[in-house]
C-alpha cells in the first residue's frame, strides 16, 4: 500500500504521542471519535473500495470490499505494530495466538482505557450516545475525521490474527446468503429462520466443513463496540476485553468434538 512503509520508516518516535498527559486532558472535549482521529495524526488511512451498510452493496461490491481487506491485511498489521511500538506496547507478539499473546493483549486493552477519551454527559439526558456509531462507521471513508475507524479496523485485523493463529480452521469471509443461512437454521419445519444481524458483514469465521453450525464473530463490529464502551462517560464495565475471544478460543469452546 503507497505509503505506509515511508510512514512506518520515518515516523518511530512522532511527537503526538510523547505528550501523553498533555493529549489525555481532553477526555471530555467534543466528539471522542473527532478527538481520537487527530490524536491519531500521520496514522495511514485504510479506505475501504465501497462504502456503505453491507444491505446497501451488491455482492460484487462486496467482494470486491473483502479482496482489498485480504490483500492489505499484512501491510495494515504491520502498521497497527509499528504505531503500537510508540506506546511500549508489543503488538507482534499478539500475533502468536498464545498465552504471551493474551497477556500482551490484556495490556494493550489497558492502555486503549486510558488513551479512549469519555463521551460528554449531559445532566438531564445522561449518556446520549449509548450505542456505537454503526451507520457512521459503514458510510465512513476511515481518513480525516473518521481516522479513528482504520485504527479500530487494524485492531480487528490484529485480533484475527490471534485467533487464526490458535485456530487456524478461522478465516476472514463475507456473511452471505448461505452462510447466513447455515448460522440461522431453525426446526425443521422453518429450516431459514431469520436472517443474523451479521448478514453481509465481514466476519471472522471458523466452518470446519463437515456440516456443523459455522462460528461467526463480526469482529470489526465487536471492536468498535469495545471502543465505544470504553468512551462511557459513567466509565460502565465493558463487555469485553481485547484480543476479543482469544481466551475462549485457546480454551477450545468453539472446537468441535
Amino acid at each position: 500500500m503507497p505509503g505506509i512503509f515511508d510512514w512506518m520508516r520515518g515516523r518511530r518516535s512522532s511527537k503526538q504521542h510523547g505528550d501523553g498527559v498533555a493529549e489525555r486532558s481532553d477526555r471530555a472535549a467534543g466528539d471522542p471519535y473527532d478527538v481520537l482521529s487527530a490524536r491519531l495524526g500521520d496514522y495511514p488511512p485504510d479506505m475501504p473500495v465501497h462504502r456503505d451498510d453491507h444491505r446497501g452493496l451488491t455482492r460484487e461490491q462486496r467482494t470486491e470490499n473483502l479482496a482489498r481487506f485480504l490483500a492489505r491485511d499484512p501491510d495494515r498489521i504491520a502498521v497497527l505494530v509499528s504505531w503500537l511500538a510508540r506506546e511500549g506496547l508489543d503488538g507482534a507478539a499478539v500475533l502468536q495466538g498464545d498465552e504471551v499473546a493474551l497477556a500482551e493483549g490484556r495490556r494493550i486493552d489497558a492502555w486503549l482505557a486510558g488513551w479512549v477519551p469519555h463521551r460528554p454527559f449531559d445532566p438531564v439526558l445522561g449518556d446520549v450516545e449509548v450505542n456505537p456509531p454503526r451507520a457512521r462507521w459503514f458510510a465512513s471513508d476511515r481518513a480525516g475525521a473518521d481516522l479513528v475507524f482504520s485504527f479500530v479496523s487494524d485492531l480487528a485485523r490484529l485480533n484475527a490474527a490471534a485467533i487464526v493463529a490458535a485456530d487456524p480452521l478461522f478465516s476472514w469471509a463475507v456473511v452471505e446468503d448461505a452462510l447466513d443461512v447455515a448460522i440461522t437454521a431453525g426446526p425443521l419445519d422453518d429450516p431459514q429462520g431469520e436472517p443474523s444481524d451479521r448478514r453481509y458483514h465481514l466476519c471472522l469465521v471458523r466452518d470446519a466443513s463437515d456440516g456443523s453450525v459455522p462460528v461467526v464473530l463480526d469482529l470489526p463490529l465487536a471492536m468498535l463496540s469495545l471502543m465505544h464502551e470504553r468512551m462511557s462517560p459513567l466509565g460502565l464495565p465493558v463487555s469485553a476485553e481485547f484480543p476479543i475471544g482469544l481466551q475462549a478460543i485457546q480454551s477450545g469452546a468453539y472446537a468441535r468434538k
